[in-house]
């Protein structure tokens, strides 16, 4: 674990012109081309930019790389620090909005890429999906990722409890702007009847249908789909208002559905004048409302951390566990091959003996003495230089099982302790 390294940066250190500059800098030829590096993984969003790796200097590799591209700002994790922060970040919780389901499938493209590439090492593949597991864990076993927190998905939840369910609904958003889009995705997922996209620049608007699979309409035209649709959310940057109640009192003499028009207005400053809420048949909410909700998700959101920290932690002990048990499958195929390497020499041995006319019984105690000695010869000296008194008792408790399963034979040190116990009984 001591070899994977993370060097990152996000909204918590930088603003996103910083990430979107050192997101450009930040390129693969960094790390492929550096003779240290085993293995690399770059993952970039519009609110972090991180490389993870694997080196027998990870620390030092990330150090040259940023002060190569002078990310003052930049942080630095290795070994088990780096794995967590994967994990923490896979679980949303070190994300601009605390559970947020978007960066784990960042993560997984990130990590499905760099396979594909051949970039990534085992190691580093494993800490992804040790992480990509965690965050699973994280979603299923917790809420950490319930209720929306941003206002353009809080919007989009209002909507839903208040009509009492999207499905079969008629959307109208209005604005192509950052608000706009990411109430747009948030509808996008839901069984709609329609959403139409409405925005001062068609083009920017048609974008943005095109993204989310919706229909593209002009400003303009923003009266006629009023009078067909169930729901309007405005997300507009205007100065000015976008529904005034001159326009929405007209629009409803000639309004197509007796359903009632619900209009969420999230911009600010207001895209709706508040006398609107006063007209029959509209029910209007602002930001006010919307702030409510996703503080109170907030707070739900984050009394889960905890729960979501102690699943890291599992994960993390699961990790070292194989790691270690990799370790010691490496040592066990050290082992038989050293055995068969003694063995091959001791069996040539004992066949030129047989073939000199050497006593049978002799040539095979011979043999069997040799394999025993040789064969233990390494493991013993280590065992006698090793002072881990922990490490010590517990192969002893390990090898008195064994050996107690053979048969009732004993381990020497096992058969010494009982003669003395039976010896003071007497």
């Amino acid at each position: 674990m001591h070899k994977i390294g993370a060097l990152w940066l996000s909204h918590k250190n930088c603003d996103v012109l910083e990430l979107e500059e050192v997101a450009d800098h930040l390129t693969p030829e960094l790390f492929s081309e550096d003779p240290r590096v085993s293995g690399y993984a770059i993952i970039k969003t519009c609110n972090r930019v991180e490389a993870y790796i694997t080196s027998e200097y990870p620390r030092e590799v990330l150090e040259d790389a940023a002060k190569r591209l002078e990310l003052e700002k930049s942080g630095i994790f290795v070994g088990k620090d780096a794995v967590e922060h994967l994990m923490r970040v896979a679980c949303g919780l070190e994300a601009m909005i605390v559970g947020e389901d978007q960066i784990l499938g960042q993560i997984k493209k990130c990590h499905l890429d760099s396979r594909k590439e051949g970039t990534i090492d085992s190691l580093l593949d494993m800490a992804f999906e040790r992480a990509t597991k965690a965050a699973k864990r994280a979603r299923s076993e917790t809420k950490i990722n319930e209720g929306s927190v941003s206002i353009g998905s809080a919007a989009v939840e209002l909507a839903e409890y208040i009509t009492g369910g999207l499905k079969e609904k008629s959307i109208l958003v209005i604005g192509a702007g950052d608000m706009g889009t990411l109430v747009a995705r948030a509808l996008s997922e839901k069984n709609l009847k329609a959403i139409f996209i409405a925005n001062r620049t068609y083009e920017k608007a048609k974008k943005l249908a095109e993204e989310v699979c919706c229909e593209v309409v002009k400003l303009d035209d923003k009266e006629r789909y009023l009078s067909a649709c169930d729901i309007a959310i405005c997300t507009t940057s205007a100065p000015h208002y976008i529904l005034d109640f001159k326009l929405m009192a007209r629009m409803m003499e000639h309004r197509r559905t007796d359903n009632e028009l619900l209009i969420i207005d999230i911009a600010n400053p207001k895209d709706v004048e508040e006398r609107v809420g006063e007209i029959k048949g509209i029910e209007l909410y602002d930001l006010d409302s919307l702030y409510e909700i996703s503080e109170e998700n907030l707070k739900r959101r984050l009394s889960e951390v905890s729960k979501v920290e102690r699943i890291i932690e599992e994960e993390m002990e699961i990790f070292n566990y194989i790691l270690n048990r990799q370790k010691a499958e490496i040592l066990i195929t050290m082992l038989y091959k050293h055995g068969h390497h003694v063995m091959e020499e001791e069996r040539k041995k004992a066949l030129s003996y047989l073939e000199k006319g050497r006593n049978h019984k002799e040539v095979l105690d011979g043999f069997s003495h040799a394999i025993l000695a040789k064969t233990l010869h390494t493991q013993t000296k280590i065992f006698r230089n090793y002072t881990d008194a922990n490490f010590i008792d517990f192969l002893i408790l390990q090898f008195e099982k064994e050996f107690d399963g053979h048969k009732g034979s004993k381990a020497p040190e096992t058969k010494q302790k009982e003669e003395k116990e039976r010896a003071k009984s007497s």
